[in-house]
């Protein structure tokens, strides 16, 4: 099946989990085996980025469910695409339908931090 697109599942865990249980997930997800022609990836809460990309085969991708657009600074309970990809991540969830709904966040400022985060560092959207 050369030249055709690959199958993606996504599995956005929301404000969900415990270490407890992400063990339990994570176990059962390494053992499984998906297909050559099919991309998984997951996104837990951002606390638990770092056990979870150690836990994980590295087949699986895992990617954060929101990040600021700048590297560093004074941003109080922020994360940057700097430290998501310091830790092994290498995708983001940006403009998410709740953060528009629920924290007010604008179609503009979703468009606007995904191009900022990809010219930065090439970190894609979903």
């Amino acid at each position: 099946m050369s030249g055709s697109r690959k199958f993606f599942v996504g599995g956005n865990w929301k404000m969900n989990g415990s270490r407890e249980d992400n063990e339990k997930l994570l176990k059962l997800l390494s053992e499984a085996h998906f297909g050559d022609n099919t991309e998984v990836l997951i996104a837990p809460p951002s606390v638990f980025l770092h056990d979870v990309r150690k836990l994980l085969k590295k087949e699986i991708h895992v990617a954060a469910q929101n990040c600021y657009k700048v590297s560093k600074g004074a941003f109080t309970g922020e994360i940057s695409p700097a430290m998501i990809k310091d830790i092994g991540c290498e995708w983001v969830i940006l403009g998410h339908s709740e953060r528009r709904s629920i924290f007010g966040e604008s179609d503009e400022v979703g468009f606007f931090n995904s191009t900022t985060i990809r010219k930065q560092l090439l970190f894609y959207d979903i």
